[in-house]
Formats: C-alpha cells, structure tokens, sequence
C-alpha cells in the first residue's frame, strides 16, 4: 500500500495505458449519459463529434481506474472529498490509448482526523497522440502509516 508517508509534493507518475471499445462506449452512455454522439456515429455525424465519442463521464471513470489499479501498490485510499477544475478537453473515439499522469500537488495532515492526509492531486489525461483529452484536480484522504 501507498501511504501519506509515501507521497511527496512534486511526485509525478503515468499510468496506463487504458481505452474503451465503442461497445464499452455505448453501453455506458446508454446507462448513464444518453446523449446522440455517445450512442453512435450516426448521431455524432453532424456535430462537433463528427463521429462516436466517449461520454466524459466515461472518461473520467477510466481515469480513476487508472488512479486506483495502475500502481505497482495500491494507494491506502480513505475516499475523496472533491475535485475541482474538470475540463474535458478534447473528444475520446474508441479504442484511443489513455494514459492519466497524476502528478501530487500538495499535502497535508488532517487536523480533525490525524489518522489521514489529504493530498491533492493533479491529473492530465491524454491520447496516444499526447493530446490532454481531460484534467482536474483531485482531493483525496490518503491513509497514514503511523497516524498521530
């Protein structure tokens, strides 16, 4: 496990790579974001899409897997209180490769639960064009090895 401790400010890291099929990518905007150019290239034809693209949600979902399981060691993850700045910048086509470089911002013990940090995060995904499709900034609480 990657603890508090662990993490420094500065810290960079790239995971991935990851993508989506359009058959992962149908299937997701078909459950949680139903929108035309996520359903098919027929309804993306004529839009700023001009094909089948990835909800953003969808993207940001495959990114957070990347944060949770592209580690050697997991991160001692505790939950996360927000994010902040989200961009989606330019469009996910299926089968793009994605990798999220997550790079610690800041970090601080927790005054109310000693027990935890909060670590902020910042976190660029990009194509395998080296693209920035997405980006945000995360919080999270990060487990400390040796609490207090």
């Amino acid at each position: 496990m990657i603890h508090y401790e662990d993490l420094a400010v500065g810290d960079t890291v790239e995971l991935g790579p990851t993508s989506a099929s359009a058959d992962e990518m149908i299937a997701f905007a078909k459950r949680y974001d139903p929108q035309p150019f996520h359903l098919s290239d027929e309804g993306a034809a004529n839009t700023y899409f001009g094909r089948l693209a990835a909800s953003g949600w969808h993207t940001a979902a495959l990114t957070m897997r990347l944060m949770m399981t592209g580690r050697d060691e997991p991160l001692a993850s505790l939950g996360s209180p927000g994010f902040e700045n989200l961009r989606w910048r330019k469009p996910v086509y299926p089968d793009d490769q994605l990798i999220a470089q997550v790079r610690v911002a800041s970090k601080r013990v927790s005054e109310s639960r000693p027990e935890m940090g909060l670590v902020q995060f910042e976190v660029e995904t990009r194509n395998q064009d080296d693209v920035v499709v997405m980006s945000f900034v995360s919080t999270s609480m990060i487990a400390r090895r040796e609490p207090g």
